[in-house]
């Protein structure tokens, strides 16, 4: 058997790879009714290429209301805000989807018009925003530009914030945790000093549901496939090989669940082992909770053990001490797994959003009690 050399990422014909990208960008602007979600599936596969190359076919980060998109500028944000909402409340909640998606991820599929959000508002008179981002550029990017973006929103917005709170899903999750840890280590520079007074302190909830935040399964395989395939002395496997390392920067982060510029910076991007674990600051006057699906009822079933709700394992969701090497991924939080409730559908379960629920008023002290029992009960035979 001869040895294949693996190429670098940034090895290769990048304009081929362009040219593919924006092929694969024009064909999914012409789909009808399904606009958006097309492109932002292009985007998770090439957006960190298309945003590079300044293509207008890369999704920009911006948020939105009612389907009504935010300008960025501070007072044209006013006074849409104010058109938009007559009536804005003081609590700020933020929806973030996750890979190749768009917000349509958070709609029920028995009414599109109920979101958690919309039924956060009912329930807890929350304003609901959404946020929309291109998933192919690196997660710690996003959480940078999106520490920035949630500072103007609130210097934007038209009553004085009490509250924010933060629900992601999947790699939206991983976004959320970046920009609170950027928002609060770079608290300190004069650049990022609004951030700290403007957004950070004022987090209450930070929601991550089927989020990998130790990794994600399925990536892993497609690397370890990549790598099997450019060690065989076959040039048609080395043509694969090739297409998985194509995958964008947004989708390899996913591997291990990588949130700062530390995590992929000087690492080589198809390492098979976990790269030492970066301490990524919280939200510190927030409470935290952790969803999981699963595939079966039977957490130790084969199935539920290697991919979880389908794309992420429930250790991983949940923030898995053994998978990182340190006590707690988020520490304290609360997690629930959710049996028989795939990655996708996290996103919009009525039995989701019914724990969300519960847990949102729960005191402090009484999630504390409730974190030791079911520990305590994970425990028992």
């Amino acid at each position: 058997m001869t040895d294949r050399a693996r190429p670098s990422p940034e090895s290769g014909d990048r304009g081929h790879l362009v040219a593919s990208a924006e092929t694969l960008g024009r064909l999914a602007v012409g789909l009808p009714g399904r606009r958006a979600e097309a492109l932002a599936a292009v985007n998770g596969l090439f957006g960190d290429v298309l945003a590079d190359q300044r293509s207008p076919l890369a999704t920009p980060m911006t948020l939105g209301i009612g389907g009504t998109v935010l300008p960025h500028g501070v007072h044209a944000l006013r006074d849409a805000l104010s058109a938009v909402v007559p009536e804005v409340g003081p609590r700020i909640c933020l929806l973030v989807h996750g890979l190749m998606c768009t917000e349509s991820i958070w709609q029920f599929p028995a009414d599109r018009a109920t979101t958690f959000g919309t039924l956060l508002a009912r329930d807890h008179g929350v304003t609901p925003v959404t946020l929309r981002y291109n998933t192919g550029r690196h997660v710690s990017a996003n959480g940078r530009d999106l520490a920035l973006l949630l500072g103007k929103l609130v210097r934007g917005w038209p009553v004085r914030v009490r509250e924010i709170d933060l629900i992601g899903h999947s790699m939206g999750g991983l976004v959320i945790r970046s920009a609170c840890h950027y928002a609060t280590s770079l608290r300190l520079r004069d650049h990022y000093r609004h951030l700290s007074r403007s957004w950070i302190t004022k987090v209450r909830r930070v929601v991550l549901v089927g989020t990998p935040n130790t990794g994600a399964p399925l990536e892993m395989i497609a690397n370890l496939t990549s790598a099997v395939l450019w060690s065989l002395p076959v040039p048609a496997t080395w043509l694969v090989g090739f297409g998985l390392d194509r995958r964008s920067a947004g989708i390899k982060d996913l591997r291990f669940g990588a949130v700062l510029d530390e995590d992929w910076q000087g690492q080589d991007p198809g390492a098979i082992e976990r790269p030492a674990p970066h301490r990524v600051r919280p939200a510190r006057r927030a409470h935290y909770l952790m969803i999981a699906g699963s595939m079966s009822t039977d957490p130790e079933h084969p199935l539920t053990r290697i991919i979880g709700d389908g794309l992420v394992t429930r250790s991983s969701a949940t923030g898995g001490a053994h998978e990182t090497g340190c006590d707690e991924v988020v520490p304290g939080a609360t997690a629930r797994v959710f049996p028989k409730v795939t990655h996708l559908a996290l996103a919009s379960s009525p039995e989701v959003y019914a724990a969300i629920d519960a847990w949102w008023l729960t005191p402090p002290k009484a999630r504390s009690a409730l974190r030791r029992r079911a520990a305590a009960s994970d425990t028992q035979p």
